[in-house]
């Protein structure tokens, strides 16, 4: 199991990173047997069927259709207003090379469909692409639109970098604003003029084999309202991962629902002069 920890020094206001992101298809019915999701399928080569997602169909202009598999690994299956598994995996695959220049050619991706719920109001294709014990890819898109949700790189380094918050990070991380501006305006994770970018937090990861990575984490902001959540390696300075607009709505709405969740469950507590004076002499919790 890997080990995950956020450092909650963050800025005040701001979402907490959270652990752990379109293709027209021919002669591919919208309506996979279930029986297909089981076992690994190798992904055609032509398509011409169009669906919603299609403005997201904007492949890099060095991109080259890699030869990878898909299996599907979840139980929930998709509607038929959603695109297919396949046409998800080849958008995973644009943007995985896109962000990272990651050629799948060769793997097998997994994907995961997640259907909309209290807690996730859109339904999502989520690819997850394993190439060793220290090196695995993930993106995440909308069910429906193709819209990015989420891309991200697991990598850990046989090194010794420490478990701890870089406490000077906190103010003094000029050089990390500049890589997360740089990295927003090269692969337009927002599309209009950068106004801000503000440090959110610290992580660490260590997998079982005791190899690490530690992270840090910014949001850049638009003058269009517009948002990104970019994470970059302590270690190396390398892109981790970003979270699109989307997905840090839906984090921010999930967030303040359960802080009401917690307050309703929590009574009032009045701290009274005499109850303060007590906890400051003698350490007494609040019960």
């Amino acid at each position: 199991m890997t080990k995950r920890k956020e450092l909650k020094q963050m800025a005040l206001g701001s979402i907490t990173a959270i652990a752990a992101t379109a293709l027209i298809f021919g002669g591919i019915s919208r309506t996979v047997k279930a029986a297909e999701f089981g076992k690994p399928q190798t992904v055609p080569t032509s398509y011409s069927i169009s669906y919603a997602g299609e403005a997201y169909d904007i492949a890099p202009p060095d991109y080259v259709r890699k030869d990878y598999q898909i299996k599907f690994a979840g139980k929930d299956q998709p509607s038929a207003n959603d695109m297919t598994m396949e046409e998800a995996a080849e958008l995973a695959s644009q943007n995985l090379w896109r962000i990272f220049q990651v050629d799948l050619s060769g793997r097998t991706m997994e994907m995961t469909y997640n259907p909309n719920s209290p807690n996730q109001l859109r339904a999502t294709w989520e690819a997850h692409i394993k190439f060793s014990d220290v090196l695995s890819y993930a993106f995440t898109l909308d069910a429906v639109t193709g819209e990015n949700r989420s891309a991200a790189k697991q990598v850990y380094h046989q090194a010794d970098i420490p478990e701890g918050m870089d406490k000077n990070l906190i103010k003094n991380n000029l050089e990390y604003k500049a890589l997360a501006k740089a990295a927003a305006e090269k692969y337009e994770f927002i599309s209009s003029k950068i106004t801000s970018v503000e440090y959110i937090s610290q992580g660490y990861q260590e997998n079982q084999a005791g190899a690490k990575n530690a992270d840090i984490t910014f949001q850049v902001k638009s003058d269009n309202n517009e948002v990104a959540q970019l994470s970059f390696s302590r270690y190396n300075q390398e892109l981790l991962s970003v979270e699109y607009g989307s997905w840090l709505e839906e984090a921010e709405r999930n967030q303040k629902r359960m802080e009401q969740e917690a307050k309703e469950r929590t009574p009032d507590i009045i701290l009274t002069d005499e109850v303060v004076k007590k906890i400051q002499e003698n350490g007494v919790p609040i019960r």
